[in-house]
């Protein structure tokens, strides 16, 4: 199931609204757009309404109004979710032309019960979403496929540590579930791929990244050798060994861009041989990296997903990066006052045709603003 289009607003009607209408998504999506235009803040709204649907936490938003559709094969299901004061005010869930909920103020609704046949009366807390605390896989099984989706989402800031300022205690005694979604943890989830996937685990990072050129020999944890811990029983950090040192070279003195691109190889190669991901966003894609690597990340993520069938939506205003991914799956934003304006393929389809005729670069369909509709073609 993938994220199809999405529609939000935040503050309807007042000094601080802001909106976003018309967001449509295939496969594979790169959201461009110039600084404070809307990119990362729309990927925090699609991560936030997974979070909802995962059960990982309550409604803590003062105000909110989704209006979304998923594509779950040839099914079409819209969900509708209105937040004021961080209180749920409106629900609705539709697959096809069938409402199977229907929820309004005080958590009072109607609900589709499956092996009754029929609608039943409810009430749930006005901080919670009906489509997760009903969660019931006999009585309400249309839901799963919204849990699903919210569970197997990962969420990644590539211009953020990834992790490279967090280590690691091992401690025999203690076990700890670690989170894969969480990309601080990024040592725990290395630790557990290597439990549960073995040399196949190891040599498929490997091979990653070495197609985004850092070529290395070995990846693993150990004791930090660059820096002085007092206390050092326990502590791990990552490290690789790069082809032609004789040295291994720990998490601290590897290079921020090399660092999270291993962060990001891991974590995503965990996520698709552990459990299988729906959706993947990265937010500031390429930041930090030359031209080559950032061009190689971009090409093996889109690989990587294409084969998995894995929904990705990346973010970036970086020139590297737009020369690299195909027209066709740009969404450009552009901030109006308090709306984001949204184009893409899907609705100004000419624009985009008569760029290719140009001769010039993607960035440059960027650059000199080509969606302008004032402009002759």
């Amino acid at each position: 199931m993938r994220l199809a289009s999405m529609n939000y607003v935040q503050f309807e009607g007042t000094p601080r609204e802001w909106r976003i209408d018309g967001v449509l998504l295939g496969p594979i999506n790169l959201l461009v757009g110039s600084n404070a235009s809307g990119k990362s803040r729309t990927l925090n709204v699609i991560s936030g309404l997974s979070k909802l649907f995962a059960g990982d936490t309550k409604v803590s938003l003062l105000s909110g109004d989704y209006d979304v559709t998923f594509a779950d094969g040839d099914k079409q299901l819209r969900y509708r979710l209105k937040i004021a004061d961080s209180k749920v005010t409106k629900e609705s869930f539709e697959a096809g032309s069938t409402t199977y909920l229907e929820r309004g103020e005080g958590g009072v609704g109607r609900i589709w019960a499956q092996k009754e046949n029929k609608f039943i009366d409810f009430q749930v807390p006005d901080n919670e979403l009906a489509a997760v605390s009903r969660r019931d896989s006999i009585q309400h099984p249309y839901f799963e496929s919204l849990n699903q989706w919210g569970e197997s989402l990962f969420h990644y800031y590539f211009g953020s540590q990834l992790g490279k300022d967090h280590f690691a205690i091992v401690d025999p005694s203690r076990k700890r579930e670690i989170n894969p979604r969480d990309p601080n943890q990024v040592i725990g989830i290395f630790r557990q791929g290597l439990k549960d996937y073995g040399d196949q685990f190891k040599e498929s990072i490997k091979t990653d990244m070495c197609e985004v050129n850092y070529l290395i020999d070995d990846v693993g944890v150990g004791e930090p050798i660059s820096v002085v811990i007092h206390e050092p029983q326990g502590v791990v950090a990552l490290f690789v060994k790069e082809t032609g040192l004789g040295d291994i070279t720990d998490q601290v003195d590897m290079s921020q861009g090399m660092f999270r691109v291993l962060s990001i190889v891991i974590q995503l190669n965990y996520s698709q041989q552990s459990k299988k991901p729906s959706c993947i966003l990265v937010d500031d894609i390429g930041e930090g990296l030359d031209f080559e690597r950032s061009c190689a990340l971009i090409k093996l993520l889109m690989r990587k997903a294409e084969q998995a069938g894995v929904q990705l939506i990346m973010s970036t205003n970086d020139r590297f990066v737009m020369n690299t991914v195909p027209l066709e799956v740009w969404t450009v934003l552009r901030r109006v006052g308090t709306k984001i304006r949204v184009r893409n393929y899907a609705n100004s389809k000419e624009r985009f045709d008569q760029f290719k005729f140009t001769g010039m670069n993607n960035f440059d369909f960027y650059a000199f603003n080509f969606l302008d509709e004032s402009k002759n073609g």
